[in-house]
């Protein structure tokens, strides 16, 4: 059985290995083992927690039960920019006007922004190859999480996504921006985040806005455009209601898409039952759901029969063990569309 709970301090020689499969650009899961148990610890402590906090953030895995292993990742920070600013390039129009010549030119310029400070965010989502398939629930976990606990998260929720790479691995957008301003390549300024060292950001950023006329062709053509590991995860993102309103990653470019949580689908859509044991569910075909439990430390995931009926929604004795939930505790359901 695949199982989604918070990261335990146990976990972090698999998340290593997950890194190394996630290959460079997703920044938040770097393979470096102190940085990753940072994360691990951080996580933890902010499960504990009752009340928010400056520092929280909240770390899922996905288990496979049977192997004893993490086999994917997905995160949500409560705050960003309680340390420094949020900052990203908001892509602007701008109107120039000629009387002379009667005549007008229209560009588009990046323009430094930190608009996005104090929305909630959402990253870190990979899947080991292996298990494809199933990152469609593995992201939705979240907004799970989000909509049983909103007091721990901003009313706002942003999503960072990997910027597009050429078949040698570069990013056109790094070459004709950072790498002039931070003097390093893409590698070392994604490392240099990944392990928590973004102040040179704030410190070497250009503060004046950029026209994009005057970066090479290679570069205007990625802005705001995925990696193509990352379309799929743009298409779920847009289906939970997620926008892309014309704000990239100063590193890569990629878009960063925003949305309400209380507007999310997964969060709207959630129904909230008190469970009833029944072992008998497995003899016919039944609706799946997404199961969670009401527990923000204890938070459990799976994706399992259920069958709802009136206030109550029936579970078998298996499914209650992995949510950690005995008859009449609450628990919460998304439908998946799928059938046992």
């Amino acid at each position: 059985m695949l199982v989604i709970r918070p990261v335990e301090l146990g976990d972090v020689e698999d998340l290593h290995a997950l890194a190394l499969k996630a290959g460079k650009g997703l920044t938040s899961l770097p393979p470096d083992h102190e940085t990753l148990a940072a994360k691990v610890q951080r996580s933890t402590e902010s499960f504990a927690r009752s009340k928010n906090h400056v520092d929280d953030y909240f770390l899922l895995v996905m288990v496979d039960t049977a192997a004893s292993r993490v086999v994917g990742t997905a995160a949500v920070y409560g705050t960003t920019g309680t340390r420094q600013a949020f900052y990203a390039y908001r892509l602007m129009s701008v109107t120039h006007h000629s009387h002379s010549l009667d005549k007008q030119i229209r560009a588009e310029m990046l323009h430094l922004s930190n608009d996005y400070t104090d929305c909630a965010e959402v990253g870190t989502l990979f899947l080991d190859p292996a298990y494809r398939g199933n990152g469609h629930w593995l992201s939705r976990s979240r907004y799970l999480l989000m909509g049983q606990h909103p007091h721990r998260f901003q009313p706002y929720v942003i999503a960072e996504m990997r910027g597009w790479l050429n078949e040698e691995g570069v990013s056109p957008f790094w070459e004709a921006i950072g790498r002039q301003f931070f003097d390093m390549s893409f590698e070392e300024a994604d490392r240099l985040c990944g392990i928590g060292s973004n102040q040179f950001i704030t410190e070497l950023m250009p503060k004046h806005p950029i026209y994009t006329c005057m970066l090479p062709d290679s570069a205007q053509q990625v802005l705001g455009k995925p990696h193509v590991d990352t379309v799929r995860a743009v298409e779920l993102l847009e289906a939970e209601g997620f926008e892309y309103d014309k704000m990239i990653d100063i590193f890569d470019g990629g878009p960063i898409l925003r949305a309400k949580v209380a507007n999310l689908f997964s969060v709207k859509a959630t129904a909230h039952k008190a469970a009833t044991i029944d072992d008998e569910l497995g003899t016919s075909p039944k609706p799946i759901y997404m199961l969670a439990n009401s527990s923000l430390k204890s938070f459990r995931v799976v994706c399992e029969p259920a069958v709802m009926a009136g206030q109550t929604a029936a579970i078998t004795s298996a499914t209650a063990a992995q949510l950690n939930i005995a008859s009449g505790d609450e628990i919460h359901l998304l439908d998946t569309g799928k059938t046992s």
